[in-house]
């Protein structure tokens, strides 16, 4: 199993980044308006931005940490649920680590098939 090591903090803070990077995103698609801020966002919005977020940043880590065994979904279950008492949101105090989970299990799949068939292309 790899354990990784990363202050709730921290990982709250790039979430934050993440989630003002995807929010611009789809303010740039006209799916948000431009003038909302994260903190106008309704509850069911917030919660499909940040677990874009999340996913988008589980995404970005090396494959290892999502193919092996690994803390990552626990990260993403604190962080969402500091960031949700931090700012107030309500549907996301409760944020399990069955839902971060989730988000984990889709890139871990799709990595670990990429992996068979990049080991067996090679035999």
């Amino acid at each position: 199993m790899i354990e990784i090591k990363i202050p709730t903090s921290a990982a709250v803070l790039l979430l934050k980044e993440k989630m003002i990077l995807e929010m611009e995103a789809l303010q740039k698609a006209k799916l948000i308006p431009n003038n909302k801020e994260l903190h106008d966002l309704s509850g069911e919005q917030m919660v499909n931005l940040i677990e874009t977020a999340a996913f988008d940043l589980i995404f970005s880590l090396p494959a290892e940490i999502y193919v092996d065994d690994s803390n990552i979904a626990e990260i993403i279950s604190k962080s969402i649920r500091s960031f949700a008492a931090t700012y107030g949101i309500e549907e996301l105090k409760s944020y399990s680590l069955e839902e971060a989970t989730k988000l984990v299990i889709p890139i871990r799949k799709l990595f670990r098939t990429f992996g068979e068939k990049e080991m067996f292309s090679k035999n």
